[in-house]
Formats: C-alpha cells, structure tokens, sequence
C-alpha cells in the first residue's frame, strides 16, 4: 500500500506541474487569456482555489491513514469551500476555508508530520524505482568495452606512448576527459617489487560501467590500473604482458606450448599463477625491478549507448542491425575468459549477422583470408554488412575461422523450441573480434534488444543513432 501511495504522489505532482505549464501557456497567448475564468480572479478566490487542491492532494496522500467518516468530511468541506467560491461570497469563502483547513489538519492529530529530510528521501525513493523500472523495461545503458564493433562503435582502447613527457597540459587532459573520454595513466614502480603468487592481477567491474585492473605485489601493495586487463597486457595496449611473462590470445599455438613448457622448466617457486577454477596461466617474469613502467599513455572509454529494450516486443530482430544479447549459456564465451585471466562481460554487443533460418557463408576470399558476406546464397545488402566489405577506413572484411571458414556453411536454426531460435551475431572489426564464428549462435532468449544511440563521448564520431 505504501509503494502504491508513493507511485501516486509522484503521478499527481506531474499533473500539477504540468497544469501549471498550461496555465502560464494561457497567460501568454492574448486570444486564449479571455477564455481561462481565473486569469482576473480577486486574490480570495485564487487563494480558495489553491486551499481546494491542497485538501485534494492531502486525501489522495493520506487515504490509507484515513478512515471513510473522515474521508466523507474532508469531501463535504470541500464542496462548501467550492460552492461558497461560485456564489462570489468572500466572508462565506473565508469561513469555509477555515473549516476545511481544521478539518484537514484534525483528521490525523497523532500523526507525525514528515520533515524535510523524510520528504526527500521519499523524492528519490521513488526516483530510484522508476529508473530501475526504465532499465529493466524501457531502455539500458551500456558500455561497450572492446573493440569487436570498430569503427563502428568504439570499446575500451589503450595507447601506450614512450615518455609522460608527450602527455598534453592538464586543461588538455581535463577537456580531452569530458570530450572524448580519455583518461591518462603513468605507472612505474620506485622500487623492486615482485608479484604476489597466485592471481596478481585481477580484473574487477563496479557501478556497472566501470572496470579496473589491479596488479598485486607480494608485499601486499597494489597498483591500480584504470581499464580492463586486456588493455593493459596487449601488444596493441600498454604491452605488460611482454614484460612481466605473460601468454596473450595474440599468441600462437606453438607459442602458448613454448611458454607453459619454459613454465615448467622454471619450477613453481619461480614464478606467478592465474588460477581460475582447473586453468593455471604462468607468468614467467614476477620479479620487477624498479623503474618498470607498467603503463604509461592514455585510455579512451568504450562508448555509451542506450539500448531499445522495448522493441523487440512488437517486432522480431532485423538482419543487419546493432544489437545487445546477454551471455548466459554461451559456455565458450566464459571459458575463454577464465582461461585468459579475465571476466567475461554480462552483456554484448555485435551487428546482427543472421535471423532464424538464414544460412551464412564467405565467398571470395582472397590471401589475406577476407571475403564477402553471403546469406541464403545471394551476397549481403545490408549497409553494415556492406560497409565491411568495402574495407574502406578501418574496415578490413569479414574474415574466414572456424563456423564460417572457407567452403563451410554456417545456419541459424528455427523451428526450435520457444526461445531457443536461434541469431548469428558478427563482429564488424572482424579480423579482432570474439563473436559467433567462434563460440556459436545467440538464443532468442539471450537477445536484449537493438543498440539505438550513442550518448558519449562526444568526439567519439559515433554519438547520435546507431546505424
């Protein structure tokens, strides 16, 4: 009853408010001014006015505290107040309002009256359930935190440079922050320090767009690096893999075998495990010495975006569009992530590359292994699949692995059980993205909905609508 008593607060102070828009709108406009009664109304009549509405808003506030003996009261007063205001009768006026004020003020004589601090904390109460009730039905923010839609949509990028001394002023630092997101690091270590034995460095996520990295010493410090750990062991980001020992997805195969057998040769003691349930992945350097530069250079945000959660309900998914699909029993996406060390992200976000029943294969591929899109045997139209075959700009073509590898022919299935139909989710930077050629289809109840617009940064290039 409370919750639905709040909720009603909140749809009458709307109404109020907007009643007041309309009524200053009146004012303005000289053609509609003669038709509002109270425009030129003497003071005691507006005033009599306002006490009616109080009275009607302290009984839809207080209804579940009141019984129907008072409620019938509170009523009767009002209409006297009203009917004394029609007859132009300012001292019937004056003494039906003083009536219904006592009334109103009496019907609850051992009831607290709410201050300040309970009425705001009241405002944003239900301020807070109507954001959540937006989010869970309406729209989601997002942060896309990798780069599998570049240059479409930009996620999380690392930059290393060769001297802090290249960083720009700090009034460039601060408007680069607010226009493009970007944010500048400079770690290096002032002493010997040697990282801690199992899990050095751990990814973590807080407040739900935001990702740390936090690298562990044995003498339990710990640095704090301001992005996900991918950017901060990557050749194409700050590189600390190479220094501290660590495999990378950008290894070979026989690379990766070379590593755990050097691993081995080095014998436990000298050296650091990721241990995340049955993997173990060494590093082979855990001893730093001073004057290491963990990170030096610049981070740029992952884009924010707003995902449609609602029209997914009176249409089905389009071939071709931005959308967002949780990752709940996509099992290779959380294995691969285990297995580097890292958090596989809740939600994510590719073009929608195929809806139930299409098939999919690549054509043309030349020696760089980038081909052309086919779908149901007849080349892709859509403008975003389009716009990675050009490969103009960044764009380098869809590249042949695994479901869609050269001669295969890669389905969506349908006719599946409720739910279960099935979407084949593409990366448009195709040659860097983990998507379904690699861990398989998108459920139909995995799909959130389509990606509608890009809220920051602003220097982005993609703020605005999602195509």
């Amino acid at each position: 009853m409370r919750g639905e008593v709040l909720l009603l607060r909140l749809i009458l102070n709307c109404k109020d408010f907007l009643e007041e828009i309309l009524f200053f709108s009146l004012a303005g406009n000289p053609r509609l001014t003669a038709t509002h009664p109270d425009m030129f109304a003497p003071k005691w009549k507006k005033e009599a006015k306002l006490l009616d509405k109080a009275a009607k808003k302290f009984l839809n506030y207080k209804r579940d505290l009141l019984d129907e003996k008072q409620i019938a009261e509170i009523e009767s007063r009002r209409d006297d107040l009203r009917n004394a205001r029609k007859s132009n009768n300012k001292d019937e006026c004056a003494e039906a309002s003083k009536q219904l004020q006592a009334t109103c003020e009496g019907a609850l004589p051992r009831h607290q009256s709410q201050g300040w601090v309970e009425e705001n904390l009241e405002v944003i109460f239900v301020a807070i359930v109507i954001a959540l009730g937006l989010r869970a039905y309406v729209v989601q923010p997002f942060r896309i935190p990798t780069g599998s839609m570049q240059p479409t949509l930009n996620g999380i990028v690392a930059t290393s440079v060769e001297s802090a001394d290249d960083f720009p002023s700090f009034a460039v630092r601060q408007l680069q922050r607010v226009s493009h997101g970007r944010s500048y690091v400079d770690l290096v270590l002032d002493e010997d320090k040697q990282l801690k034995a199992e899990n050095p460095i751990e990814e973590v996520q807080f407040l739900h767009f935001f990702t740390r990295t936090y690298i562990h010493f044995k003498d339990g410090t710990k640095m704090t690096f301001p992005g996900p750990k991918t950017a901060l062991m990557s050749s194409k980001g700050m590189n600390f893999a190479a220094i501290c020992g660590y495999p990378t997805n950008e290894m070979t195969t026989q690379q990766r075998y070379r590593h755990y057998e050097k691993a081995s040769s080095l014998g436990a003691s000298s050296i650091s495990l990721d241990i995340k349930n049955k993997n173990q992945v060494p590093y082979l350097n855990p001893k730093l010495p001073a004057g290491t530069i963990v990170a030096r250079g610049y981070i740029d945000t992952g884009d924010l975006i707003l995902v449609d959660k609602i029209s997914y309900h009176f249409r089905k998914p389009s071939r071709g569009e931005v959308f967002v699909f949780d990752t709940r029993g996509i099992k290779k996406i959380h294995e691969e992530a285990r297995k580097s060390g890292g958090i596989a992200g809740s939600h994510y976000i590719k073009r929608l590359g195929a809806v139930p029943g299409d098939n999919l294969e690549l054509r043309n591929i030349d020696l760089q292994q980038a081909g052309d899109l086919y779908i149901n045997g007849e080349l892709a139209t859509e403008a975003g699949f389009l716009k990675v075959m050009r490969k103009a700009g960044d764009f380098a073509g869809y590249k042949a692995s695994e479901r869609l590898a050269a001669n295969k022919t890669f389905t969506a299935r349908d006719n599946r059980p409720p739910g279960m139909n099935e979407y084949i989710a593409l990366g448009d930077n195709s040659y860097n993205s983990s998507d379904s050629r690699h861990w398989g289809t998108v459920k139909e109840f995995n799909v959130i909905g389509p990606a509608a617009l890009s809220l920051w940064p602003f220097k982005s290039g993609h703020w605005g609508v999602i195509k």
